[in-house]
């Protein structure tokens, strides 16, 4: 049996995977990550990652993704809006190329 902080880092990790796999201008819930990241995990560690995920997405700048609402359901609705911006061609690690 996994430690719960295990599962939570992993679940984490998938989902972030995820999002970020998304194309631009395509909307989402937690759900619809939950699904696509195909990880099986309890229901507590998936609301805890859930929460973690949009207090992420409301106060971490420069990330790309936002809060359009709510659906009918009440779950948070996401628009991804752009490429991630960890991901870009220039050698952030220094020195000349």
């Amino acid at each position: 049996m996994k430690y719960k902080g295990e599962d939570f880092n992993e679940f984490k990790r998938r989902i972030l995977g995820a999002a970020f796999s998304l194309s631009e201008d395509i909307t989402f819930t937690f759900s619809d990550l939950n699904l696509k990241s195909g990880f099986t995990c309890s229901t507590e560690v998936q609301q805890e990652v859930g929460r973690w995920f949009s207090y992420f997405v409301k106060h971490t700048p420069n990330v790309p993704f936002v809060i359009i609402g709510k659906n009918s359901n009440g779950n948070l609705v996401y628009r991804k809006t752009g490429p991630n911006p960890m991901r870009h061609k220039r050698n952030w690690k220094g020195g000349n190329n």
